[in-house]
């Protein structure tokens, strides 16, 4: 179970960006809050993950830090790999990898992934037997 200690929650008028607000960043960046944001298209959730990624990286030793963004559908998995990639891959030299739904090939990109992204159905099937994977249990 995971218990939600902040909320973000827009109703009906999204605002420009959700970071605009100085609580999601602090809760955000700030803190080691298990966040829920639930918001309409185009207001800001893939900001506040990357900022929930960059807040992960600056407090772990690099290395050891793991983290998994689900994406709903396979085709915007491939365009948050390609983004990711440039901006945390390329530029900060993070290990970003992107599950293919071959078992044995996603447990080796497992191993090696800082930022693992995913389709629900491909993450499923690695974390089921999540006591007998390292990796699915280094997962922050």
């Amino acid at each position: 179970m995971i218990l939600f200690l902040s909320v973000v929650l827009v109703i009906k008028y999204p605002v420009a960006h959700l970071l605009f607000c100085p609580q999601v960043f602090t809760v955000l960046y700030n803190s080691d809050d298990n966040v829920l944001v639930a918001a309409p298209t185009g207001s800001g959730k893939t900001i506040c993950a990357e900022f929930a990624v960059l807040r992960m990286l600056q407090k772990s030793d690099g290395a050891s830090a793991r983290c998994v963004y689900i994406a709903p559908v396979e085709a915007l998995a491939k365009e948050r790999y390609r983004d990711w990639e440039s901006k945390f891959g390329q530029r900060l030299g993070v290990r970003v990898v992107e599950l293919t739904g071959e078992t044995a090939t996603d447990i080796k990109l497992l191993e090696k992934g800082q930022i693992i992204i995913s389709t629900p159905e491909r993450w499923d099937v690695l974390s089921r037997r999540w006591k007998q994977r390292k990796h699915v249990q280094q997962v922050q």
